[in-house]
């Protein structure tokens, strides 16, 4: 069970650090078409971000949140079935008394 603990905490931190790199802030910016300029605000982000411990990361994709989100689903299933299967396991043995009849 501890396994499943620790793959829950490494995908949720994942998780948290692809969340903080996807922020997008909007600026005003100068846009032009043709000849004619217009104010404008449009979004930005960085393309590289420090997430802590020495590690950078691109702007990570949404495919890569979702399938990070449904590992992290399925590892949360995981622990509640390995505990209801602690538990389940883990029942006060049943115990037959043999009455003999005198």
């Amino acid at each position: 069970m501890g396994n499943t603990r620790n793959s829950v905490l490494e995908i949720e931190a994942t998780l948290g650090a692809i969340e903080r790199v996807m922020n997008k802030a909007e600026v005003e910016t100068l846009a032009s078409v043709n000849s004619a300029y217009a104010n404008c605000t449009s979004e930005c982000g960085p393309l590289m971000q420090y997430i802590g411990a020495g590690y950078y990361v691109k702007r990570a994709p949404l495919v890569i949140k979702r399938v990070l989100e449904r590992g992290l689903a399925m590892a949360n299933e995981e622990e509640t079935r390995q505990k209801y299967d602690a538990a389940k396991t883990n029942k006060a043995p049943k115990v037959s008394f043999n009455v003999d009849s005198a």
